[in-house]
């Protein structure tokens, strides 16, 4: 039994679209890309604020007179 597995371009390649179809989006869809987009970028937004202040911190510790 040999599976034939798909190559790299056959994988990449785009599905092609409907003539006549259109992408709508539904009534909720912005605030639910937003929610998910914040609860992504939130956190890492927070954490690279807190590794900042932590830089700056030791930093004026360390050559403060």
């Amino acid at each position: 039994m040999v599976n034939k597995r798909p190559t790299m371009q056959e994988m990449l390649s785009k599905k092609e679209k409907q003539a006549n179809k259109v992408d709508l989006l539904e009534k909720d869809d912005f605030k639910a890309l937003n929610k998910a987009a914040f609860s992504v970028f939130g956190p890492v937004l927070i954490g690279a604020i807190v590794v900042l202040a932590l830089v700056i911190l030791i930093f004026t510790r360390m050559f403060s007179s």
